[in-house]
């Protein structure tokens, strides 16, 4: 019997199965580091280039080909009819989602600030063809927006305009609705009611709505977040390689996005430890654990390489607008002003909300009143069901919620930031969750009484959220508009009337802008006129001495009287002077056009402009 057992054991089909796996994926691993490495070498000098790229997507494929080992999961494991009904429901959400985020969008918001004006500089730059990964002007800034919005102004034809950036971002936004639904159901493993009612609210949300209409990169955190999320929820729940790896890779992507994203890592760091202390696993289990949880930083490494380089090799950049808020010049002690952001970032959804008034309402609740209680409601729910019938992926969904956060919490040198619609952007997609949840478990336990339970139950939850609805439209549609039109510069104005009056006074070369304190952002004007390398602003009198012949008309403040008048004194008084209306009171601006081409405007254009 011994000597039987010292006898070489034969090979079977599943050692040469085993091994064969184990080899293939030794081949991937070892070509997505190489291509990894490519990719390193390749982004170089700030700057990507055409082999670095093709290097790091291909990286990340193959290192997804190594670790993908688990079939397929199925997104839809009923029947065709109920993928067919729940299909046709999705399509509807997305057509409310649309609705909010592209209605009357070319009007809403009107105007560019001096930020959408840093971001089409940057546009530019990428249309020129220079290549940045990351930029840093107006204290840096990840690179997604501007290559997206770069394709939709060079090769789809919006050109280099405030409509590019919105179009952008309202799309990112969109796009983050189905995320959301995608995530709820596959990845929480939600129903497909809750998905759906979790993708409505998120559609009709003024928070969300807000932040993805004014055309800066807000709307790249709640994205990031739904699409790490599904991965997450789905690898605490399994525990399969390959969704902890897709987890990374979601991370590392979504990292290109906005500033506020760089908490998700937290976000993610806690749900592995929280799913191995849930699982609690044997000792020999372990090394699988492990495993684990050395795939998803490697796998947000690998989709991060070329931003990576630039962090590593310019960290004062990198870091500098996160640092600047949380460290620069705090007054008083971090503890203090952290537990005053904490609580001033919990009262946000529903008594005060932020104080900048081109990302929302001022001081406006994030939530309405209706999404307000369901939200409270939904918290509630979940703590109940994790003492009741404790599931992993809602509890990494409510300690999501304190984490995504963080971002305006952590503005400890400038509290009067937090709350901030935008820096909490990533907790929208839980938010919205936890708000659906009381909805969804209304609905369910109607199903099983009598039917005309289900059917008040179904008219209850659609009164409701036609009121939410309704009240979103009106805080964004109606509020926000009157808001934002009166608290930013008419630019388009401005920039209409100086291509008016270029055509009597010989070019836009010859019209000047006065400058004012605290007034117009003349590069706004500049990409308004689609003339970006505009730039006729006056300072003084003597600008106007030093280039006579070319100064033939001025844009002024009409609270700058002195100017206005020495205008008139240097030029003997034969000018044309008018006052232009514009569509929002308070916003007008005086034009002075000098010699006979002012007289002809004046005969000619000024009474159809004049107020």
């Amino acid at each position: 019997m011994q000597q039987a057992n010292n006898m070489p054991r034969e090979t079977t089909h599943v050692d040469i199965a085993w091994h064969e796996r184990l080899r293939t994926r030794a081949l991937w691993v070892a070509l997505a580091l190489v291509l990894s490495l490519i990719a390193w070498w390749q982004a170089a000098d700030n700057t990507y280039r055409a082999p670095g790229v093709l290097a790091w997507v291909g990286s990340m494929a193959c290192w997804l080909a190594a670790w993908w080992d688990t079939p397929r999961p199925r997104l839809f494991a009923r029947g065709r009819a109920g993928v067919h009904v729940y299909v046709l429901a999705a399509t509807g959400v997305l057509l409310v989602a649309a609705l909010f985020r592209f209605y009357d969008l070319p009007n809403l918001p009107p105007e560019m600030t001096s930020d959408h004006a840093e971001k089409l500089l940057d546009v530019r730059d990428v249309l020129n063809g220079m290549r940045p990964i990351f930029f840093p002007r107006n204290t840096g800034r990840e690179p997604a927006q501007f290559y997206v919005t770069a394709l939709l102004a060079g090769p789809l034809g919006l050109g280099l305009s405030y409509m590019a950036l919105k179009v952008g971002t309202a799309l990112v936004s969109w796009l983050t609705v189905a995320l959301t639904m995608w995530a709820v159901r596959w990845g929480l493993g939600g129903s497909r009611r809750l998905a759906l009612l979790t993708g409505l609210l998120l559609a009709i949300s003024k928070w969300h709505i807000a932040i993805s209409r004014v055309g800066l990169r807000f709307p790249y955190t709640p994205l990031a977040t739904a699409l790490v999320l599904g991965f997450l929820w789905r690898a605490v729940r399994f525990n399969h390689t390959r969704d902890w790896v897709l987890t990374g890779l979601a991370l590392g992507l979504g990292l290109h996005g906005y500033t506020a994203t760089r908490i998700v890592p937290l976000l993610v760091a806690v749900a592995f430890a929280v799913a191995f202390l849930w699982a609690r696993p044997p000792r020999t289990a372990w090394p699988d654990w492990f495993l684990r949880a050395a795939l998803a930083p490697l796998s947000t490494v690998i989709a991060f390489v070329p931003l990576l380089r630039f962090s590593l090799e310019h960290p004062d950049l990198f870091w500098y607008r996160s640092a600047s808020r949380m460290a620069s010049g705090i007054a008083e002690p971090g503890v203090n002003v952290f537990l005053l952001n904490l609580k001033n970032a919990a009262l946000a959804f529903h008594l005060h909300g932020d104080s900048a008034w081109p990302n929302a309402v001022l001081g406006d609740p994030f939530l309405d009143r209706i999404t307000g209680v369901l939200f409270v409601i939904g918290i509630a729910l979940v703590l109940v069901n994790l003492i009741q019938r404790p599931r992993i992926e809602w509890a990494v969904a409510l300690l999501g919620l304190p984490i995504l956060i963080l971002p305006s919490v952590l503005a400890l040198a400038w509290p009067n930031e937090n709350p901030s619609v935008v820096r909490m952007g990533g907790a929208l997609p839980i938010v919205m969750l936890l708000s659906a949840l009381p909805l969804d478990t209304l609905l369910q336990r109607a199903n099983r009484h009598a039917r005309h339970w289900h059917l008040l139950a179904l008219a209850g939850t659609t009164i409701l959220i036609l009121w939410a609805a309704v009240l979103n439209w009106q805080t964004y549609f109606v509020t926000y508009r009157a808001q934002y039109a009166q608290s930013s510069w008419n630019s388009s104005e401005i920039a209409q009337e100086i291509l008016t009056v270029a055509s009597y006074v010989g070019g836009v070369e010859h019209v000047y802008i006065f400058s004012y304190p605290h007034w117009v952002d003349t590069r706004n004007v500049a990409f308004n006129m689609k003339n970006p390398d505009w730039n006729r602003v006056l300072f003084t009198i003597a600008d106007i001495e030093n280039a006579p012949d070319e100064v033939r008309a001025i844009i002024f403040n009409p609270n700058d009287r002195v100017h206005i008048l020495s205008v008139e004194t240097l030029w003997n008084n034969d000018v044309c002077r008018y006052t232009v209306a514009s569509r929002t009171p308070g916003k007008e601006f005086v034009v002075m056009v000098r010699g006979e081409a002012g007289r002809r405007v004046c005969a000619e254009h000024a009474p159809t402009v004049s107020r």
